[in-house]
């Protein structure tokens, strides 16, 4: 970015670093329009000059490098004087230059060391960023599509503004909303998560906001709410698209005011808050069908982070097998060599994991649980991955089915190819089966799920269960 009321000088490097450089390039005239763009976009390298119309070079300095700490700044003036030169340094100016340019040599050299600088920064930037993201558990192949995601988080960061995490179930979401207040400047403050679809909208509310004494039967003294909790620091909001459309309204009154009432309170309370969101559906297409306010769409949807699903990242099975089997090894079994075999592991790939990453970390750890010596063949992975059944879910769910009728078909077929070879184990058929119809009742309840919009009240009926009935079985399927 150029900024430089001279508009010869926007001409000149505009010319300068599209034409001879190849890179993009954008001008601003004014302070203002600086602020605007840096609202916008994020920026590599600087070109700021010292006296603006509406504002001064040192100003902007300090407020580039707020919003974007690795850009490198480049002071231009024609009232250069040491004391300036040396304040913009002391603020971590890259250097200065003198107008105007009377020799394009020491302008192209002072360029080189500044894209040098940048692109030390970058490689320094992604080795971090590979150290960080393992520490979430964000496990991921050099080639992989989450590496430019990661990078993208990491810049948004830096910026106060609300993020909506969008991805299938099991992708990680949370974990990616983690790695972004790691990487703001409200780490150290608190990162408070809240599933907006597990609780009921009188207890969101409670939950969200607080309440007065008195304010409900039962309400014995004041309740601190999230949004006193989290403040300074970084409130996720899972599964936003659940929220209640009163739950919305005053989501929205929040985010535009930083304003918000207790239950039963009369006083406003002010909160600063960084909010996350994610959704496993679209809420376009929920704001579309006035399920989903579009104002509180556009509050919440300033940047918009897709994550891609398991599927779409083959690359990525190998390192995450590797992570889980180490995470899941008992201490004192870490310095044996477990893997898969080459069958078992062209499965684990060929398989489309609808569970996503969730599904994959199951499945290893069933399988270390089910081994009989280091090298993990097929006969550990479940039936599901090994003759990959997804045409099955999809024939129970078409119409309004039975959870128990699912588990008596799923049980048939896995016992003929049990039957198929040969010597049985009772003891060992009874935990398979078992756990083999542990695993229909959660892919059911998740597929259902997602085929009503993550909607508990059309997936129970479906099911031919209660809604209490189907979030027993959900809390069930996660012991």
């Amino acid at each position: 970015m150029v900024i430089d009321d001279e508009a010869e000088v926007g001409t000149f490097f505009e010319f300068y670093f599209r034409e001879e450089k190849g890179y993009p390039v954008d001008v601003a005239n004014s302070g203002v329009a600086a602020r605007t763009l840096l609202c916008e976009k994020s920026y590599d390298l600087a070109m700021v000059d010292l006296k603006l119309p509406d504002t001064d070079g040192i100003t902007l300095l300090k407020e580039i490098k707020e919003s974007s700490p690795g850009c490198e700044v480049i002071i231009m003036t024609g009232y250069s004087t040491i004391k300036s030169a040396v304040e913009a340094m002391k603020l971590g100016a890259f250097d200065y230059i003198d107008k105007p340019f009377d020799e394009l040599e020491e302008l192209d050299n002072l360029l080189d060391l500044a894209l040098q600088s940048i692109n030390n920064k970058q490689r320094f930037i992604r080795d971090e960023l590979q150290k960080l993201a393992s520490e979430f558990s964000i496990i991921m192949a050099d080639d992989s599509p989450l590496k430019e995601l990661l990078l993208l988080s990491k810049k948004v960061a830096t910026r106060k503004i609300s993020v909506l995490i969008e991805g299938e179930t099991g992708t990680g979401k949370d974990l990616l909303a983690r790695f972004i207040h790691a990487n703001s400047p409200r780490f150290g403050n608190p990162f408070i998560c809240v599933n907006c679809g597990a609780l009921t909208e009188s207890l969101l509310e409670s939950e969200l906001f607080g309440h007065e004494k008195g304010a409900f039967t039962g309400s014995q003294g004041v309740r601190h709410g999230i949004f006193e909790l989290a403040n300074k620091g970084t409130l996720f909001l899972d599964e936003i698209g659940e929220a209640s459309p009163s739950i919305q309204v005053k989501l929205l009154r929040v985010l535009e005011s930083g304003e918000f009432y207790r239950v039963g309170g009369e006083r406003p309370l002010k909160t600063d808050v960084r909010v996350l969101a994610a959704t496993n559906k679209s809420l376009r297409d929920a704001a579309r069908d006035k399920l989903f306010r579009e104002d509180l769409l556009y509050r919440l949807d300033v940047v918009s982070l897709q994550i891609p699903p398991l599927r779409e990242r083959p690359m990525d099975i190998v390192p995450l097998v590797d992570y889980f089997i180490e995470k899941n090894l008992p201490e004192e079994e870490r310095h044996l060599r477990i893997r898969f075999s080459d069958q078992a592991m062209s499965l684990l790939q060929n398989y489309s994991w609808p569970g996503n990453v969730r599904e994959l970390s199951n499945v290893v750890a069933r399988s270390l649980a089910l081994r009989s010596s280091d090298l993990l063949g097929p006969d550990c992975l479940p039936g599901h991955v090994v003759h990959n059944e997804q045409d099955f879910l999809a024939r129970h769910l078409g119409t309004k089915t039975n959870v128990n009728e699912v588990v008596r078909d799923w049980s048939r077929r896995l016992l003929k190819v049990i039957l198929s070879k040969g010597t049985i184990d009772l003891a060992e058929l009874k935990d398979t089966m078992e756990r083999e119809a542990a695993w229909t009742v959660r892919r059911v309840i998740e597929e259902t799920l997602a085929k009503t919009g993550n909607s508990r009240t059309k997936a129970a009926k479906l099911l031919n269960v209660t809604p209490r009935v189907l979030r027993y079985l959900e809390k069930e399927k996660d012991k």
